[in-house]
């Protein structure tokens, strides 16, 4: 029976390579973790995957920090004579510190005493945009931001503080358990950069620990927006420590024949002058899926919480549910899309009554057609359709009722450490035996 699925599946994909709508580039799947590989016979060789790419990321950061990780900002603060003080932020490369996370962080200095501040500096490790997830430069180009654009979007918040912080409430009070003031109140005289050099914590009288969100909420946020501001500052943080083919190489076994990435969004960067986007296999692609499942199975997570759900997370720029939900794949299809000039992708896995499918498939331009009918023969071909259980999407924040360890000597060692050098190499997560799970 097993074979004969197998043969429908494969006479099905290569039917689709060929109808007159476009053309399928390159397909393929498994059945389960410990399935083999099937599919296209160029399933070897490497093609574009553009946001794609940003399973690889997911993955990398879900081995090398863990699903329920932090990013740290420490807050340095200094009591002037005046009553005012200076207050330093040393970032950790934090990709989701906005405008949101910059009104929590002001409400808890706030608690402190703190209303008016001579200097607010920032370091090289510090990220800010106003509206990182809602900036199409950021978000869907190959955006940056210069110490520069850091101070003015710093200080265009602070001068509409008293007109923005309303919709702060508003967006936060019915998603976090903490209980926020109405109002807050900041004025800051200069905001400037210091490097990590120029700083000397020894002389500033007291500091706290602000904490992002656990990172499964981050990539899932990354991945539902596709967001490459974020995936390039995950991506970028992680090649400190590391080199992504070494990564790679260890995690799955891929030599540098089947994968080229520049960056973690997949988005394209100019290589020595070459306009150059990253590229894998098939095969590399679905066994980053496999893996992804196997290491967030292990933490307890499953990947409808890094990956968006087709027809279950339903926000307006979620691509997966407006390009491939149908009554077939609401609720099974577990995936990311990608985009670039010459192709169409899609990659993750769909559950169905028969075993978990985990697959990779790319076509031409705007033929999503093609891919949609590869996913309802792999679902049809394995006993139909099955849905996931448990799952309520969740809107994103950058901060939770876990975000504030009240000083250095209350914060655990590995956050201080990981604070003050993020290169600092991290250990490798254990993965445990997860073979009877399948549902994702």
């Amino acid at each position: 029976m097993k074979t004969k699925k197998l043969l429908l599946t494969l006479l099905a994909s290569s039917i689709l390579t060929t109808t007159s709508f476009g053309k399928m580039i390159t397909q393929c799947s498994s059945e389960g973790t410990d399935g083999a590989v099937t599919g296209s016979s160029n399933m070897h060789s490497q093609f574009p995957i553009a946001s794609v790419s940003k399973v690889f990321t997911s993955l990398w950061a879900m081995e090398k920090l863990g699903a329920t990780y932090r990013y740290p900002t420490q807050v340095y603060l200094t009591k002037l004579n005046s009553g005012s003080y200076d207050v330093h932020l040393r970032g950790s490369v934090f990709p989701y510190f906005d405008r949101t996370m910059f009104y929590f962080l002001i409400t808890e200095l706030n608690k402190r005493g703190i209303t008016k501040i001579d200097n607010l500096t920032y370091d090289e490790n510090f990220e800010y945009g106003s509206i990182i997830r809602d900036n199409k430069d950021l978000a869907h180009k190959n955006g940056t931001q210069s110490e520069t654009e850091i101070m003015q979007q710093l200080r265009a918040d602070v001068t509409n503080l008293k007109t923005n912080y309303r919709s702060f409430l508003n967006q936060t009070q019915s998603l976090v358990k903490i209980k926020l003031p109405a109002t807050a109140n900041l004025t800051i005289k200069d905001i400037h950069a210091t490097s990590m050099s120029q700083f000397n914590k020894d002389e500033t009288s007291s500091s706290f620990m602000l904490r992002s969100s656990e990172l499964h909420r981050i990539l899932k946020e990354m991945n539902r927006n596709s967001n490459n501001f974020a995936a390039d500052k995950i991506y970028e943080r992680l090649a400190r420590s590391q080199k992504f083919s070494d990564f790679l190489s260890k995690s799955i076994g891929a030599d540098a024949n089947e994968f080229n990435f520049v960056n973690g969004s997949g988005y394209p960067a100019m290589v020595h002058g070459v306009k150059t986007y990253n590229s894998a296999t098939c095969n590399t692609v679905v066994e980053v899926n496999k893996r992804l499942f196997k290491i967030a199975a292990s933490q307890n997570f499953g990947l409808r919480y890094i990956l968006p759900v087709a027809g279950m997370d339903t926000d307006s720029d979620s691509t997966v549910t407006q390009i491939y939900s149908s009554n077939l794949t609401t609720g099974s299809l577990v995936a990311k899309t990608g985009t670039i000039s010459q192709s169409v992708s899609l990659a993750g896995a769909v559950l169905t009554q028969d075993n978990l499918i985990y697959f990779h498939a790319s076509a031409s331009t705007g033929d999503y057609q093609q891919i949609k009918n590869f996913i309802s023969s792999l679902i049809k071909n394995n006993g139909g359709k099955a849905t996931i259980d448990n799952y309520t999407p969740q809107a994103f924040l950058p901060f939770d009722e876990k975000s504030i360890s009240e000083d250095t000597v209350a914060a655990t060692m590995a956050q201080i450490a990981d604070s003050e050098n993020i290169a600092a190499p991290l250990e490798d997560v254990v993965t445990q035996n997860t073979e009877t799970v399948i549902d994702p």
